[in-house]
């Protein structure tokens, strides 16, 4: 007997990554926590290399950048800060290296980062963040999802820790779902922008106009004459399919 896919499924595909996503999450933030409670916490403290570097390595997980980036004065000896471990693929081999951003304040190549939304949302809200898809020109130069959330220390909001996700990546596991939908199958997020398409009529980066992304997404939106949608539970993202 023949199983035929849905929409439900390929937004359950969607979930459960977003669901190892932030799991991933969870075990870095719960080490920060612990490791910067108490007086005064320096960068030395943060000692998340081994971890960050262990996601990047592991040839089984579609991380292309972890870490974590601090609130300004967390940290006793540097008002901003970010430890942030990237990858970059040349020749067949891969090579994992620290992001060498600039976080001096009073330096002409520095970047307030805590005005780009993967940081300033998490920081609003108190709620996990999934921004893009982007070209991150910061770290990935690529179509990129970069999935972040709050970690506290002492009850207080320390920082966001953080995965990017190449779309690239993302698009070619997803596609391998959606392939056995017998019909279009678009995944976008709370903008409307595309993520991932089986039609190459849209690509990703995308903007598809006039649909009530937000509200479907609120569960209040009322049926629409030409999609249907369905909610990727966890995730800003919504499975459109044409009626």
């Amino acid at each position: 007997m023949t199983t035929t896919t849905t929409d439900t499924d390929v937004a359950r595909w969607v979930s459960d990554f977003g669901q190892w996503v932030f799991g991933q999450l969870d075990d870095l933030g719960d080490l920060l926590t612990g490791r910067l409670s108490g007086a005064a916490p320096r960068r030395a403290d943060l000692d998340i290399e081994e971890r960050c570097r262990a996601m990047l390595a592991d040839p089984q997980t579609p991380v292309a950048g972890a870490g974590a980036v601090m609130a300004p004065g967390t940290l006793a000896d540097a008002p901003y800060w970010l430890e942030w471990w990237t990858t970059e693929s040349r020749g067949g081999s891969t090579t994992i290296a620290k992001l060498a951003a600039e976080t001096d304040p009073r330096a002409v190549g520095f970047r307030d980062y805590t005005e780009l939304p993967w940081y300033a949302k998490p920081l609003e809200s108190g709620q996990r963040q999934v921004t893009g898809p982007y070209v991150d020109y910061l770290c990935t130069d690529q179509y990129t999802l970069t999935f972040t959330q709050p970690f506290l220390v002492d009850g207080v909001f320390a920082g966001v820790v953080g995965v990017d996700v190449l779309v690239a990546w993302f698009e070619e596991h997803l596609l391998d779902v959606m392939g056995t939908l017998d019909r279009t199958c678009v995944l976008v997020n709370a903008s409307g922008r595309v993520v991932t398409s089986s039609d190459p009529t849209w690509v990703t980066g995308d903007l598809l106009r006039g649909l009530p992304v937000e509200a479907w997404l609120a569960g209040r939106a009322a049926p629409h004459p030409d999609w249907s949608a369905t909610h990727c539970t966890g995730l800003p993202f919504l499975v459109l399919t044409p009626l």
